[in-house]
């Protein structure tokens, strides 16, 4: 007989008594109310053993959920190791490269900077020096510190002569922009081999040109920040060239 079954006929016998008291003894009253309060008691014990399994169900859910959390860190942790690991090795590889200056040396490091330690490249590069005022460096701050790091990329010789060519021919003329122009003394057009392409003007060591192309003021798209963030490249060609106007310009493309 269920609980509340053996309540109700504990409540319909005590009608009964109550209707008929003369007919009942008093050690039968006594009886029925020792019941009634077993009855009471056992459906006590039977709330508290269920508040008792909630009370461990949820303290085994909020575990897993902890441990879960812990997992993911975990991994998020060593995937960072990894690219950190690869982001060492890749400069040593960059530092051996014999067709790049210095410089353009450094814009390699730093472009794989970025890429690979976004957060450690915005708090000590870019947060310093952050003018709140501007919306192109609040957003620069806010995808830094948000984003997952991406592979580095490698020079390659391609690239580079891509990149080269379109940096000297276009920094004699003073021309702007990534159309190609032709060669004077050639009359050929420059080879186009990238399948994005960066240009910076007026700065002449390799973090300023990183931090102007990311910070990509006056460009409403961010289309600089966005291809030096796209993890789909895997190779690069830098050129730091003289520019007839600014000074030096820096062309680099991606594949």
């Amino acid at each position: 007989m269920s609980l509340k079954n053996k309540m109700m006929k504990n409540a319909f016998i005590y009608m009964v008594i109550f209707s008929f008291g003369g007919c009942v003894s008093q050690k039968e009253i006594e009886l029925k109310q020792e019941e009634l309060l077993l009855a009471k008691a056992e459906n006590k014990r039977i709330k508290d053993e269920v508040k008792g399994f909630q009370v461990l169900q949820k303290k085994m859910a909020d575990t897993l959920e902890f441990e879960r959390k812990i997992f993911l860190q975990n991994i998020e942790i060593q995937k960072s190791n990894v690219h950190y690991v690869k982001f060492k090795a890749d400069s040593l590889l960059i530092a051996k490269c014999t067709f790049a200056t210095e410089v353009e040396k450094e814009v390699m490091h730093y472009l794989n900077f970025v890429r690979s330690r976004p957060r450690e490249f915005c708090e000590k590069f870019v947060i310093p020096n952050w003018d709140k005022s501007s919306w192109y460096e609040n957003t620069l701050v806010e995808t830094l510190m948000g984003i997952k790091p991406t592979r580095t990329m490698l020079p390659k010789k391609k690239l580079y002569l891509s990149a080269e060519c379109h940096a000297r021919i276009s920094g004699k003329a003073g021309k702007v922009g990534h159309t190609r122009i032709k060669d004077p003394k050639t009359k050929k057009l420059c080879e186009e081999y990238f399948m994005g392409e960066c240009i910076s003007y007026g700065s002449g060591t390799g973090l300023g040109i990183v931090l102007q192309l990311m910070i990509d003021n006056g460009v409403e798209n961010l289309g600089h920040r966005k291809i030096i963030l796209n993890g789909g490249y895997s190779s690069m060609g830098v050129s730091v060239q003289p520019h007839a106007r600014y000074g030096v310009n820096c062309v680099i493309d991606f594949d």
